[in-house]
Order: C-alpha cells, then structure tokens, then sequence
C-alpha cells in the first residue's frame, strides 16, 4: 500500500493543502487551573494540538509520552472536548481534571465544543492537529497510539521542526 493511500485513510491533510483555521486561532479557553491558552500565544511554535471527548483524555498519555521523548522544540495543547448532554459547568470539568490529571499537565476545557465543531472532528478518538510557526494547519490525525500513525505525526513534527527553525 502506498504512503499516500495510508495516509488518506488515517485522515491526513497532506502538508501541501495547508490551512488557515480563522477565529479558532484566537479562540481563548480557560484549563482546570483557570490559566488562559490560544493558539495565538503559540505564533512562531510548532504546534500540536490534541482535541478529544473530555472522557477519554486518558488516550493522550501515551501520545504525549512517546512524541515528547524523540521531539523538543513542540509545543502542545490539549483540549477536552465536553459535550453539552449531560449538562456541566467549566468548575465541574476543572475539579475532576484537578483530582486525575498531574499538575503540570494543563487541559484547555470546551464546553461550546468550538474546536470539534469547527472542523468536523469526531472526538471518541484523538485528533492530532499539526500547526505550523504561522498556525496554519498542516496536518491532522485521528486515533489511538499504533505505530503507523505515530511514525506519520512524528514525520510531520520532525519536517516542520527541521524546515521551520526560527
């Protein structure tokens, strides 16, 4: 099977049909701490932003681990995807994500669901969203942690993070 196939099929945006994500670039959601993120604050940073359903952050732990051993320079957000049934306050998302997530990990909560809506993402998976240092995005990956999609995101990071240095 040829790269190209494999990566339609894992739901690549191929780099060369890079976009610009309009207002969700200046979208400002509040982590568990009640500390303020945008991918704005991260202009001129490779970006990975990970979106998934609130309930299965869990998933992310293994993504995280592995790409922060082979790549510095990375930035990450993570965002909690929070759907509105059954209904709940950002304090209610903050206070469990206090009580199970380590401090020093902040997880951007979106209870309007802007992210997920804004780009058609099913969040039963992780969305892996690849920015460049202008916050284009360049790439986007759903699923688990397998190694296929892993050496895919970790192409891409490696390219932005070689071709990009500022």
């Amino acid at each position: 099977m040829s790269a190209l196939l494999l990566a339609l099929m894992l739901g690549a945006i191929l780099p060369s049909e890079t976009r610009d994500i309009g207002p969700l670039a200046d979208l400002r959601l509040l982590d568990q701490y009640g500390r303020e993120d945008s991918l704005r604050a991260h202009r001129g940073q490779v970006v990975l932003v990970t979106v998934v359903h609130a309930k299965r952050l869990r998933k992310l732990q293994s993504w995280e681990k592995a790409l922060r051993e082979r790549l510095e320079g990375v930035h990450y957000m993570r965002v909690a995807d929070v759907p509105a049934d059954p209904p709940v306050t950002q304090e209610d998302v903050a206070e469990k994500l206090r009580q199970r997530v380590p401090e020093e990990v902040s997880i951007l909560i979106d209870l309007e669901r802007r992210w997920a809506l804004s780009l058609d993402l099913d969040t039963d998976q992780p969305n892996l969203l690849i920015f460049d240092r202008r916050g284009r995005l360049v790439s986007s990956y759903r699923g688990g942690r397998d190694r296929f999609l892993e050496a895919y995101v970790s192409r891409d990071l490696d390219r932005l993070l070689e071709v990009e240095a500022p």
